[in-house]
């Protein structure tokens, strides 16, 4: 099972001898390919006819190189933390790396209630199978937030939960670091001790920019040093960019995405991310043990599906008002956390308000009993497509929607966001588990600055069910995710 990735799209159309490039529509070819045992190839054809900017999810800092090859003299390549050489079993000298690299509380706290803020809408909204990142919707959020100003920027900070956009760019840079340098380890031990590659979480940036553009030499340093994010002068008037990016978005993603990208001739700039994540489960499902089975839908409904089956004598998990919580781990420090709403209940009760999903999903392990657990559960891949504007209008931020909206550091054209769009991809197996998603924001260019219980525990995922993806050394919740009919999607 591959590692899936997450970019990002930040998209801008500019005013052309006078007059405006209206067409905003995007026609979007996709699908998911299942090569071999592991690995799941997302192919997917992008043709926007407006000009666009592709922004990032997460983020990192570092030096700068420049002359990238095959990109134009102007380019800029930020390098990677700095190298350790540490071996496997120097404990010290790696926990001491990591803990210079822990994020704040604080700032865990603010990802966890965006997560949730954000996650009780947009899984309440749909009828259907649907699967979020809030992590890559805040990262988006994040790298547009730091090239705001004014007011702009103060709701976009607030509905982050962060203070400024120093804070805000240094915590996302170390948690960029903790992920890399928590690779750097695993690697090191699969080197020296020959273990399994379990997964990993892996994040790139990048910017693109035109010709036609002056970039803020403060916001490219910024972005070099805090996100880890090359820049890369091209020629949008030619195929050639497009065939750039989509080169990189391969290189990065090790080839599990390769998208085929048309780019209008007046695209300004493109600034992307790219997300890698794979969780092999700790104790694998066996083949064997999978069998078809039904799945009772929302409507009472069933279908028929492979279901994975065990049961762990020692295994952990939470009874709550109305549901029943427990959750698999994987070998990268992560875990795939299940809610199973009780018979009679619907998982509608648990999205009505994001306190009741955050509570219910609490994975504070010391309040779990420990006891047996009887796994069944449906395996399943499916995508999301998600229009995330309204929701989040609703969340505070309305200025950046507006023709006033200030984004003066990026560029001394006035700007303003006209939509955000998230796609993504889940899937699990009896191997482990792979999710992927990328989140656009769309900006205009303006012409005019207007202001402005007991011991045993039956999870048989038979019914619809919430999920989430948790890294556990953070706290950060990756994804989360309604499954309502696993056959749908497939």
């Amino acid at each position: 099972m591959a590692i899936p990735r997450c970019f990002i799209r930040l998209i801008i159309k500019r005013k052309d001898g006078g007059t405006w490039l209206q067409e905003d529509k995007w026609f979007m070819g996709k699908g998911w390919k299942r090569e071999g045992k592991r690995g799941w190839v997302h192919t997917s054809v992008t043709i926007c006819t407006s000009a666009f900017l592709c922004v990032s999810a997460a983020f990192c800092g570092g030096a700068l190189l420049s002359g990238c090859a095959g990109t134009g003299g102007n380019s800029v390549k930020a390098l990677e933390p700095k190298t350790v050489s540490y071996k496997a079993d120097d404990y010290d000298s790696w926990n001491e790396l990591m803990q210079e690299n822990q994020i704040s509380d604080s700032f865990q706290e603010a990802l966890e209630q965006f997560a949730f803020q954000s996650a009780s809408r947009v899984l309440g909204e749909s009828h259907g199978n649907v699967n979020y990142s809030p992590l890559s919707l805040y990262y988006a959020l994040a790298m547009a937030g730091c090239g705001a100003e004014g007011g702009t920027a103060a709701q976009i900070m607030d509905s982050l939960g962060v203070q400024d956009q120093v804070q805000l760019s240094e915590q996302c840079r170390k948690l960029y670091q903790w992920f890399y340098y928590d690779r750097q380890y695993r690697k090191s031990r699969i080197q020296e001790y020959y273990e399994e590659n379990d997964g990993s979480i892996e994040l790139a940036n990048s910017l693109w920019i035109s010709n036609q553009l002056k970039l803020k030499k403060d916001y490219r340093e910024m972005a070099a040093a805090r996100f880890f994010a090359s820049s890369y002068q091209v020629d949008f008037t030619s195929r050639e960019a497009g065939q750039q990016i989509g080169n990189w978005i391969s290189q990065e993603t090790n080839g599990v995405m390769q998208p085929e990208l048309k780019l209008p001739s007046d695209t300004m700039m493109a600034i992307l991310n790219t997300l890698y994540f794979y969780g092999g489960w700790k104790d694998a499902f066996s083949e064997v043990e999978t069998a078809d089975n039904n799945f009772t839908k929302t409507d009472g409904s069933q279908v028929s599906c492979p279901f994975m089956n065990r049961v762990d004598n020692s295994g952990r998990f939470m009874k709550g008002d109305g549901c029943t919580v427990s959750a698999l781990a994987t070998g990268n420090d992560c875990s795939m956390v299940f809610l199973l709403p009780d018979q009679g209940r619907s998982v509608e009760e648990f999205l009505n308000t994001p306190e009741r999903l955050e509570t219910s999903m609490d994975t504070d392990y010391r309040k779990w009993k420990s006891g047996k657990v009887t796994w069944k559960v449906p395996k399943f891949s499916f995508g999301s497509t998600l229009q995330l504007a309204g929701l989040l209008q609703d969340m505070g931020m309305e200025k950046m929607f507006a023709p006033g909206a200030e984004f003066g550091k990026i560029s001394g054209s006035p700007l303003f966001v006209t939509d955000v769009i998230q796609e993504t991809h889940m899937g699990i197996d009896e191997d482990g588990v792979e999710g992927a998603a990328y989140t656009m924001i769309l900006l205009e260019e303006t012409g005019i600055f207007i202001p402005e219980g007991n011991r045993e525990a039956d999870m048989i995922l038979n019914r619809p069910f919430i999920y989430g993806i948790q890294d556990n050394k953070t706290g950060t919740w990756l994804f989360l995710g309604v499954c309502r009919n696993p056959v749908d999607g497939r």
